[in-house]
């Protein structure tokens, strides 16, 4: 093969090709980017009754050319959408790090967040692909995005499918590790884009999402109020100091106990990769799972290194240590004993009562004002199933 025709389809350069070359077939796209998936998906029972396919794509671009996604469509096998983002909806779950919405520069990467559902009952497919659809510029001198133009030898505008994902797993099923009514799951999955949704981690040179599920648990008092008094006061948190317990059997395989409390309201001081999730514990549950309590209060931990835990057994006291500006509860489930060298896995609570939905979360955590969800969704008793962003719900 010539260095000529090489070059095209690496996007090297866009030069013509003689009318009689015949390197691709109709099905095989020059799509100056590469897409697949972070980690393969594992089905989650969430509050909706729906089943969640929660994952991410990268997106590299492997070309001098600018590339811009307007629509990614989670499809099957046989090519029936499951699922899809564009416009708007596609630029909040994605993330280019360029900095500006979608668009991946030559040599970028982006990532786009996954949220494919199903009705209780559905078929969910062994294998999801990506058809993307996207456009591409050229760069003028200045390393703008200019129009391609007509006489380039591949379209401005484009469509492919590729990569394949498996679907395989079940989420473990755990018990809550709190007690009481009106707790908040501030940050959680699956269809937004939050601080832990989005949080990609590179460490040792892999991505990791560690907090792929988790959820930051915050309590509204009968008033629906986090706080009465000053918000800068740990006294003014009536659920600071709750009992945090444990979701299951096991080993206590990883802890800290060295950091203090943070001001609530105030920027996290002193923070560290070491301290970053606070005083904290890692409990071996079995079969690759890893339940993960941080941000809890300083000498409140009462178990050590090495300690057989049972379901329900007291662990230590909520806090607000590490990065937190204000008491909360960070909980999730990974795929290993490093809160940060690992990858977020789903989990469902055997049972709880859903109180609503809160819709103005910004009035409850920072000012403090008494807020009432939004009672018209993710209701009623619930069994293994995954509490939702911004659910309330109630531990029995």
């Amino acid at each position: 093969m010539s260095c000529r025709l090489t070059c095209l389809i690496a996007l090297a350069t866009i030069s013509a090709l003689p009318a009689a070359a015949q390197s691709l077939k109709a099905d095989e796209i020059v799509s100056s980017i590469a897409v697949a998936a972070i980690d393969p998906p594992v089905p989650v029972l969430g509050a909706d009754d729906r089943v969640h396919l929660a994952y991410e794509l990268h997106i590299d671009n492997h070309s001098r050319l600018f590339v811009t996604p307007n629509q990614i469509e989670a499809v099957d096998a046989g090519g029936k959408v499951l699922g899809t983002l564009k416009g708007d909806a596609l630029t909040a779950m994605m993330t280019s790090f360029s900095g500006k919405p979608r668009l991946i520069p030559p040599g970028g990467t982006a990532t786009a967040f996954m949220d494919v559902s199903f009705a209780v009952g559905e078929t969910v497919p062994e294998t999801v692909f990506a058809r993307v659809t996207a456009t591409r510029e050229l760069a003028d001198e200045n390393g703008n995005p200019v129009p391609l133009g007509k006489d380039q030898p591949v379209p401005a505008t484009y469509t492919f499918t590729g990569a394949p994902t498996p679907v395989s797993g079940k989420a473990v099923v755990i018990s809550p590790p709190l007690k009481g009514k009106h707790w908040v799951a501030v940050n959680g999955c699956c269809d937004t884009v939050t601080s832990h949704r989005g949080e990609i981690m590179p460490v040792n040179g892999q991505m990791r999402l560690p907090e792929r599920f988790a959820i930051d648990w915050v309590k509204l008092d009968d008033k629906g109020q986090v706080f009465t008094g000053k918000a800068d006061q740990l006294s003014s948190y009536a659920y600071y100091g709750t009992e945090v317990l444990s979701v299951a059997d096991g080993t206590v395989v990883n802890l800290y106990n060295e950091a203090d409390e943070q001001v609530p309201g105030e920027d996290p001081k002193g923070i560290t990769t070491e301290n970053i999730g606070g005083n904290m514990l890692v409990v071996d549950i079995g079969n690759g799972n890893f339940a993960f309590y941080a941000h809890l209060q300083r000498d409140s931990l009462k178990v050590k290194l090495g300690d057989k835990v049972t379901t329900g057994q007291p662990l230590a006291l909520l806090g607000n240590t590490g990065n937190s500006t204000g008491p909360h509860l960070h909980f999730h489930v990974m795929d290993g004993p490093s809160p940060l060298d690992a990858n977020g896995l789903p989990f469902t609570f055997t049972s709880f009562t859903g109180e609503g939905v809160l819709v103005d979360q910004d009035e409850a955590m920072e000012d403090g004002k008494p807020v009432r969800p939004d009672t018209s969704r993710l209701t009623g008793k619930m069994e293994n199933r995954l509490p939702l962003n911004n659910q309330v719900v109630s531990f029995d």
